[in-house]
């Protein structure tokens, strides 16, 4: 059965959503071998990388995880994430490919470079994730500037528009906005931002159950006011992926679901037993390139299965 999803057509409702499953090309072949119908790649930005800043570090909770790191760790640059999206297009088969762009502003001459660089690659669809913009105040101002943003991309792109809402968005006011704008489709919904002793603070995620019942009150504004939905954060088990979707998502995003299980675990969410996609040679949060020698960022603690640990 395939789904409809915008301007795409996927071999199902299940997508890996913009984490470190789909942040280079070995991790996007995994997506594939474990069934995924679509990933939306690690977000991209114009900007220039001076360093790494500080690298990934996880710490695992009972109920989920926390896992912290820099803007330049986390977000491609512009080339970085156009050059993987075209090889990533060459070895996807059947498994749908969605840039993620992102910036540091709401100034729309900095989102329209990097969208239509992804549009003239071939992209037919882009998330836009609005994650990096924590330190503006979501006052009428914002939401005037977000709508005059996403008018302008709307008017100059061919390509269709999928913003990514997180819990700093009012959802029924955002869900508006978008209608407004004339975006058909919407991405749900951001990891929660919080702050641990020990992680970096400004910067620093919580990914687990938690999130679930926030990811399903920013659905109900988005089925109620008519948009299409790729849903996720807090999807634990298959049973969270089946009340999304009666709940009206069109598809499921994942990350936190196989990072915990690894690549074969995404056939779960498919009512399927786990699939045979291979693995890493570390862990599936690792802060390494594949192939390269452990850094001990602490998302290894406890075996993966799947990985090659």
């Amino acid at each position: 059965m395939t789904i409809r999803f915008g301007n795409l057509t996927l071999g199902n409702h299940l997508a890996a959503a913009s984490s470190p499953l789909t942040e280079s090309l070995p991790r996007l072949r995994c997506c594939r071998d474990a069934g995924f119908g679509a990933a939306i790649l690690k977000s991209a930005a114009p900007y220039l990388r001076d360093g790494q800043g500080y690298g990934r570090r996880v710490v695992y909770a009972g109920d989920g995880y926390y896992a912290g790191a820099s803007f330049q760790r986390e977000i491609l640059t512009l080339e970085e994430g156009v050059d993987l999206f075209r090889q990533g297009r060459a070895l996807a088969g059947d498994m749908a490919l969605i840039p993620s762009v992102c910036a540091g502003s709401l100034d729309p001459a900095e989102w329209y470079d990097a969208c239509r660089a992804f549009q003239e690659a071939g992209a037919r669809l882009l998330q836009l994730d609005f994650f990096y913009l924590g330190g503006l105040t979501r006052d009428g101002a914002f939401y005037r500037a977000w709508e005059a943003l996403l008018r302008f991309l709307r008017e100059r792109l061919d390509c269709a528009l999928m913003p990514k809402l997180n819990q700093g968005l009012d959802p029924q006011e955002s869900c508006a906005l978008l209608v407004r704008c004339g975006v058909e489709q919407v991405s749900l919904l951001d990891s929660l931002r919080v702050d641990l002793p020990g992680l970096h603070p400004g910067t620093t995620s919580y990914f687990g159950p938690r999130q679930l019942p926030v990811t399903q009150a920013y659905l109900a504004a988005a089925v109620e006011a008519g948009l299409q939905v790729c849903a996720g954060g807090g999807v634990s088990t298959p049973a969270d992926a089946a009340r999304l979707l009666d709940q009206g998502a069109r598809l499921i995003q994942t990350a936190s679901y196989v990072l915990r299980r690894g690549f074969p675990a995404a056939g779960e969410l498919l009512g399927k037993a786990p699939s045979r996609a291979g693995g890493l040679d570390h862990g599936t949060w690792c802060d390494v390139e594949d192939g390269a020698p452990c850094e001990g960022c602490g998302a290894c603690r406890g075996r993966v299965p799947g990985n090659r640990l």
